[in-house]
């Protein structure tokens, strides 16, 4: 009797395994324990869209919480636009330093793209889901830090960002005054002495941005100072910075304020983000019209 309850126990433990939405933890994964082995990344939640066909690569959204979230609690409102757009949302959870030091900041974030590059490319092993080469981002607040300036150390892996009510910005300006000579954080003058790789402006020309941020989050007590004179000193004024650099550089860029909105990751705009993502996969014309109504097959 106790060998049958035993069989029967591991049974349903490898079924319950094979389910979706599932929660990746970093100590219990063997392929994805490595890729976060010395990070701020405690766990990864994992869901794959309703009806997903492990035959066909699929769409990687990374879903960013902001400071004290979690990736699974992050995740749930994002469900239902993730079955739409057919996305396998994967959210970490990340116990975040401080990110109104600079010199924390030049060294936590960095770490965490390299991580999550890697434990992306092991999907495919960690989920038995073929993937995309290129990943949909979309931040808030903390996250949005995060998601913005993985596209800028990684414009290869990256198919499009939504960043919704960042602090500070990496600005990749190539004008010396505003951000060529700008040291990371702050420009990306230096990116190749913290991950390894210089700044690619070509590749990243070719990722498209869409910033949301509250018309009423512009408390300037609530950002660090350090980035004033680069940037500006509210939510509002940096994300309109990063914009305007984004667009020098020739990358699609949009920004989106809502009126009436604080410091807060509303409906209206997790949908505004969301339609832009899933617009963003895509084909485009030479004008930004899309060609077909199929993502692109990669």
């Amino acid at each position: 009797m106790a060998r049958t309850f035993a069989r029967l126990t591991c049974a349903l433990i490898f079924l319950a395994s094979l389910s979706w939405p599932v929660s990746s933890f970093a100590g219990s994964n063997p392929a994805g324990a490595a890729a976060l082995a010395g990070t701020p990344i405690r766990s990864v939640y994992i869901r794959a869209a309703k009806g997903a066909n492990p035959a066909t690569p699929q769409q990687v959204l990374v879903a960013l919480h902001g400071m004290g979230g979690s990736g699974e609690l992050f995740s749930r409102d994002l469900v239902e636009q993730a079955d739409h757009y057919g996305w396998l949302l994967v959210a970490p959870t990340i116990d975040y330093g401080d990110w109104r030091d600079p010199t924390q900041v030049a060294k936590e974030d960095p770490k965490l793209i390299a991580a999550l590059v890697d434990y992306i490319d092991q999907l495919p092993q960690i989920t038995g889901f073929s993937v995309r080469k290129r990943v949909l981002l979309l931040g808030h607040s903390r996250g949005a830090q995060l998601a913005h300036r993985y596209a800028e150390f990684r414009p290869d892996k990256v198919l499009a960002v939504a960043a919704l009510s960042a602090g500070t910005y990496t600005l990749p300006l190539a004008s010396e005054a505003q951000g060529k000579g700008l040291s990371f954080p702050f420009g990306t003058k230096d990116l190749e002495k913290y991950g390894g790789r210089a700044f690619d402006q070509t590749r990243f020309e070719g990722v498209e941005f869409w910033l949301g941020v509250g018309g009423e989050d512009t408390n300037p007590n609530d950002i660090p100072r350090q980035w004033d004179a680069y940037e500006g000193n509210t939510r509002v004024q940096r994300a309109q910075s990063f914009e305007k650099a984004a667009r020098q550089l020739g990358a699609t860029a949009i920004l989106k304020v809502f009126g009436g909105t604080k410091h807060e990751f509303t409906p209206e705009m997790r949908s505004a983000a969301c339609t832009f993502l899933g617009g963003a996969m895509l084909p485009r014309g030479v004008h930004g019209s899309p060609l077909s109504a199929t993502p692109l097959p990669y």
